[in-house]
């Protein structure tokens, strides 16, 4: 007896095939790792037609045609030759992959407080006298970004250029409610959504986030980290009773670097804008004979190479001593994790601080089998209690620290437009050590024990994490 099978549903199954078949084809065109692929593919059999329109509209990683977005080139800038001979390595291998080389001389101001780095933050505003260029992935118009968008207006009418390149989906409410803005507009300020949603999942770059932290004023004083503008992270001093800000980091730097990010921000605006902005100046240091030794690390779509993971994955094998990891999203790919576990059987110090529940539920499931395997395998895991831990930290052996907006991730490695510090520099080191120390005191360990249901739920969890 054979059963019949409708015609419609034939041909539906069919071109759902063949669909499935050409996205395969094009991942194994892109050689993607094993990791990714299976991810993709598990999705494109589980949600049939919408897995492939999933892939089509955020499986991007690196922009295909020149004519999308040109890849980024450090120009280049003063370079000294570093001291230890792990940053003569991450030198190397950087400026193979055309990233400009290390600089020093730079000054760095680290603000621990979200009170103190809003007041310098306002205070940088007020001092610019010919340019504020501000690139973030949040930007909220609550109380604090209400406050810094007066800030900006009131310079923007005295004459100062005022740019506000802000990513549309992290900024999703001012990006659907730009009417907000006006006043910034009418005051002469210029203000842009990077990657607008309608048109980028038509473009298939939707998924590529601008995750960048750049504020920069007059091209002589850069503000950079973790911190995004919004309530969450800055602002006035709280009271005690009120709900506490997330732990983060920001950093205040003058120097040879913000040349660097000045000609990012350049490029950013004008892929979004299509309007050129005055070319950055090399920065001259005569007034300055001592500061920090660092080098910039933008990483994205519009890198060439993966710079950044290149770096990070030669860092982990290089260590001989600790290795220092604070992120709020634990989520490493294959290579990355094996490193770590590899580090700890070479008898490597190897601590991951993270917030005990971060902002978002998946990716707390996704990080779990990483974290439990860390922790078997005998690493020291501390998760942060009573608040978001969103500071993003990596510590090798006190010769390195990288510190700026990505977090230990796939996404952040993979995908998002993102731009990091290296810091070679042992006083900085050390003050970020101290600081490390102190969040520590207000951690628990963690304990890897589980239920044999949840085990398997994270475990499943772990297939998907390329795609989170």
């Amino acid at each position: 007896m054979s059963l019949a099978v409708s015609q419609p549903l034939f041909w539906l199954y069919s071109v759902n095939i063949l669909l499935v078949l050409s996205v395969v084809l094009h991942m194994l065109y892109q050689r993607r790792s094993p990791q990714n692929l299976m991810a993709w593919l598990l999705t494109l059999i589980l949600l049939p037609y919408i897995g492939v329109f999933l892939y089509l509209a955020f499986s991007s990683r690196k922009f295909l045609k020149k004519s999308i977005k040109p890849k980024v080139e450090m120009r280049p800038c003063t370079s000294v030759q570093p001291k230890n001979q792990l940053a003569i390595q991450l030198n190397r291998i950087l400026q193979t992959n055309n990233i400009a080389g290390t600089s020093d001389n730079n000054q760095v101001l680290v603000y621990e407080k979200d009170n103190e780095a809003f007041t310098a933050f306002l205070a940088a505003i007020e001092q610019a006298q010919k340019h504020i260029h501000i690139e973030t992935y949040i930007f909220e118009l609550d109380a604090t970004g209400q406050q810094i968008l007066n800030a900006l207006i009131k310079k923007a009418k005295q004459g100062v250029e005022v740019c506000l390149l802000l990513d549309a989906l992290g900024s999703f409410h001012l990006y659907i409610n730009q009417k907000k803005l006006k006043a910034l507009k009418a005051a002469g300020g210029k203000y842009r959504f990077f990657q607008p949603l309608w048109s980028s999942i038509f473009s298939a770059q939707a998924n590529l986030r601008n995750h960048r932290k750049i504020y920069l004023f007059d091209q002589t004083t850069l503000f950079t980290g973790g911190m995004n503008l919004s309530d969450d992270y800055l602002g006035p001093k709280r009271k005690k009773h009120q709900t506490q800000r997330w732990i983060d980091l920001m950093f205040e730097i003058k120097g040879p670097i913000t040349f660097h990010y000045q000609n990012l921000f350049n490029d950013d605006w004008f892929y979004t804008t299509q309007e050129k902005l005055t070319r950055p100046k090399l920065f001259h240091s005569n007034s300055i004979r001592t500061g920090e030794m660092m080098q910039v690390v933008p990483s994205g779509p519009d890198i060439q190479e993966d710079a950044l993971y290149e770096s990070l994955l030669n860092s982990l094998y290089f260590a001989k001593q600790q290795i220092l990891i604070v992120t709020p999203y634990f989520i490493p790919d294959n290579a990355i994790m094996k490193a770590l576990l590899i580090a700890v059987k070479r008898g490597i110090e190897v601590t991951l601080l993270t917030p005990a529940t971060s902002d978002h539920l998946i990716f707390d499931l996704g990080r779990s089998s990483y974290m439990r395997e860390l922790a078997e395998a005998g690493g020291k895991i501390y998760l942060f209690q009573n608040n978001m831990l969103h500071s993003k930290l990596i510590i090798i052996d006190e010769d390195l620290a990288i510190i700026g907006s990505a977090n230990f991730d796939y996404r952040s490695l993979f995908i998002n437009h993102e731009i990091v510090n290296f810091v070679y520099s042992e006083t900085l080191i050390k003050t970020l050590l101290t600081w490390l120390q102190k969040q520590l005191e207000q951690s628990d360990g963690y304990n890897s024990e589980t239920s044999r249901t949840k085990r398997l739920l994270e475990n499943l969890t772990r297939i998907f994490a390329p795609i989170l």
